[in-house]
C-alpha cells in the first residue's frame, strides 16, 4: 500500500471540501490505517462507530435482497458522517458538519475511490 499516496488523496477531500471534519481509510474491524485527523481518541471513536455501523448496513442489505452495498450515510443534527467500500476490508469514511453539501461530499468520494484502490 502506498501510504503516503492514500494520505494525499484524503487530505485532497478535506481540502476540496470545506466542513469535513475527516477522512479516514479504516478496517473492517474499525482500525484507522490513514487518517486525516491526529492520532488520538476523537480519531478512534470515528473509525470504531463507522465500522459497526457498516457491518451493521451490510447485514440489513443482505437480509432484505438489495444487492451490494454502496454506501452507509449517517445524519446527525449537527453532522453527518458517509463510508464506501474501498478494497478488501478497508473502507473510506468522511465525517463533516451539517451545513456541508452531502452531494459534494459523495462526488469527492466517488472520484477518490478509484485512485484509492490503484493505492491499496
Amino acid at each position: 500500500m502506498d501510504t503516503q499516496g492514500v494520505q494525499e488523496v484524503l487530505n485532497e477531500i478535506t481540502r476540496k471540501v470545506p466542513g469535513t471534519e475527516g477522512a479516514f481509510l479504516i478496517t473492517a474491524d474499525g482500525f484507522p490505517v490513514v487518517s486525516t485527523l491526529e492520532t488520538g481518541e476523537q480519531e478512534g471513536r470515528c473509525t470504531a462507530v463507522g465500522a459497526i455501523l457498516y457491518d451493521a448496513a451490510q447485514k440489513a442489505v443482505a437480509e432484505l435482497h438489495l444487492g451490494g452495498l454502496e454506501a452507509v450515510i449517517t445524519k446527525a443534527t449537527e453532522g453527518y458522517f458517509v463510508i464506501s467500500h474501498a478494497q478488501d476490508e478497508l473502507f473510506l469514511m468522511v465525517l463533516a458538519k451539517e451545513d456541508v453539501p452531502m452531494g459534494l461530499v459523495l462526488m469527492r468520494m466517488k472520484k477518490a475511490l478509484p485512485v484509492l484502490r490503484k493505492l491499496l
